[in-house]
């Protein structure tokens, strides 16, 4: 992510990898759903932001249900609802509601990339459904891989590697820098099989991460591609991602 500058999506579409796990956990609430998802960059925005919703929610004498979602060194922040797992964002948990989101990676990534004519949340849970929505559009395409703690990571590259393999098909070129290539490169030699897939994911930064704190079926869950077919687009302005 630190390798772009955030003036580089403008005029363009960004779609923003958090293999493991924000932007599949986000895929997940709205897929069972969760009314929308405001990113917050850390957990006191966070609380702020939902504080903030629901005075602007009185003063129309509304009463939202609002949650707190999010995690910190890959476990629930304190306080909070929610932690980043997509097994924790089921329907009966987040219908309706509205989610103020905050992970370590994944948020920051969306709000770099706020300066995009138009920013979608992708993975591979949802690579053909954002392919579909991207592949005809003429405006350049930006893939931003988020990392973990400002580093690249593998379960990242895999995603972004499925994504350019799909839009090279769909006649999409990529730039002149090889970041794109590699990535498919990668992509290519992990995904034979969801074996291997699952291990290639499993053995990434953000992947290792996860399994050394319990949490491996996570990483597997982040593992299976078109698992939840949807779109989620941030509204920059607005400060929300909803389905598109």
């Amino acid at each position: 992510m630190n390798f772009v500058r955030p003036e580089t999506f403008r005029g363009g579409v960004a779609i923003v990898i958090d293999a493991v796990r924000a932007s599949t956990t986000i895929c997940a609430a709205l897929s069972n759903g969760a009314a929308g998802v405001v990113p917050a960059l850390t957990a006191e925005d966070a609380r702020r932001k939902a504080v903030e919703l629901r005075l602007e929610a009185a003063g129309r004498g509304e009463r939202p249900r609002i949650v707190l979602g999010g995690e910190r060194a890959g476990v629930r922040i304190e306080g909070f609802d929610l932690d980043n797992s997509p097994f924790s964002y089921t329907r009966e948990r987040v219908e309706g509601t509205m989610i103020v989101f905050t992970t370590s990676n994944g948020t920051a990534g969306l709000l770099h990339a706020a300066q995009a004519d138009r920013v979608l949340v992708g993975t591979l849970s949802n690579l053909a459904a954002v392919v579909d929505a991207v592949a005809d559009d003429a405006r350049p395409a930006h893939v931003l891989c988020c990392g973990t703690r400002n580093d690249v990571s593998l379960d990242d590259c895999l995603a972004a590697g499925a994504f350019v393999e799909l839009l090279l098909a769909r006649g999409r070129t990529p730039t002149s820098d090889d970041g794109a290539l590699l990535c498919l490169h990668a992509w290519q030699n992990a995904s034979r099989s969801f074996d291997d897939l699952d291990e290639a994911m499993k053995s990434s930064r953000g992947g290792r991460n996860m399994v050394n704190i319990g949490l491996g079926r996570d990483v597997t869950e982040c593992s299976r591609v078109d698992a939840y077919p949807v779109v989620p687009e941030f509204d920059a302005a607005a400060g929300v991602i909803k389905l598109a």
